[in-house]
């Protein structure tokens, strides 16, 4: 261990320092090679991280301004799960502002959660009770009911994710599916990248999940069939001027020329550069109940 954190993805405690990233500690795990940040994001430490600004400047240059792509970026998403498999009901954890639940319900009765309060302020002033605030493994919530339960670009962000994905199983009914999207560390770009891999942001992001890792967690939860690809996203210039030049420096000579601002979020593109998994799992059809405390973040 180091610090007292092990490997987040397969619960390994193995690990040994690889990089500093923006003054934080990655720790590599010898067992499946995920990194994981050598930080502790607790719950109030999280609903406080994810505020406003996280979303406005954070991770995100501006993600209401985003919203017309987000939404082809989950139509797509939308595609590949019918695809796969359809079902009638869906569980979106970590679903922000809701876009991607907007999208989804005209094939599936929806439901999402998220700890941001800000983010589910706006979600519920547009979707209502369909979003909830609050920690996915607190708060109460049916089990066995939904065939798919879905998380795109947060499986990272959290403190323990094997207890979300073990949570997120007790959800599913059996023969029900999982799908998650974040970043492969395993992929040629981290790995010719090294640490300065775009997405090694912590403490944003505490794990950074191997596909042997993903594998390891998914099947401790008691999910079979896991199955891997590459997931691209629509992005404006706008959004790649803001995480090339950074905050600061995006400031000072893009957001205060709004006519150049203008122009570069009306061009888009689609790129997939092979550095995010996208991944499914299958809850067996006699799969045996697990049993997960609603504790932690």
């Amino acid at each position: 261990m180091h610090n007292g954190i092990g490997c987040r993805a397969c619960g390994g405690q193995d690990v040994r320092q690889r990089y500093r990233v923006k003054g934080y500690d990655l720790v590599i795990c010898r067992r499946c090679r995920s990194l994981t940040t050598a930080y502790s994001m607790s719950e109030t430490k999280a609903a406080a991280f994810y505020d406003y600004s996280y979303f406005h400047g954070g991770d995100y240059q501006d993600y209401e301004a985003s919203e017309p792509y987000m939404r082809r970026n989950f139509e797509r998403l939308v595609v590949r799960l019918k695809a796969l498999y359809s079902g009638t009901r869906l569980f979106e954890m970590g679903c922000a502002y809701g876009y991607f639940l907007d999208v989804a319900q005209r094939y599936w009765e929806v439901a999402g959660m998220d700890i941001s309060p800000a983010a589910v302020a706006v979600a519920r002033e547009r979707y209502g009770d369909t979003v909830r605030h609050g920690n996915f493994l607190k708060v109460p919530l049916a089990e066995g009911q939904y065939d798919w339960v879905v998380g795109w670009d947060m499986i990272e962000h959290v403190e323990a994710p094997r207890a979300y994905v073990a949570m997120a199983a007790q959800l599913l009914q059996p023969g029900g599916h999982l799908a998650l999207t974040t970043g492969d560390v395993g992929s040629g770009a981290a790995r010719l990248l090294g640490r300065r891999w775009r997405l090694l942001t912590p403490p944003s992001h505490l794990t950074y999940f191997s596909r042997q890792g993903m594998d390891l967690m998914l099947r401790d939860a008691g999910l079979s069939d896991v199955g891997f690809s590459t997931v691209g996203y629509e992005r404006s210039l706008d959004f790649v001027a803001f995480r090339l030049l950074g905050e600061k420096r995006y400031d000072r000579y893009v957001k205060r020329h709004l006519r150049l601002r203008a122009r570069l979020r009306a061009i888009s593109f689609y790129v997939d550069l092979g550095d995010i998994m996208f991944v499914t799992a299958t809850k067996s059809q006699a799969s045996p109940e697990l049993s997960v405390r609603r504790s932690g973040s």
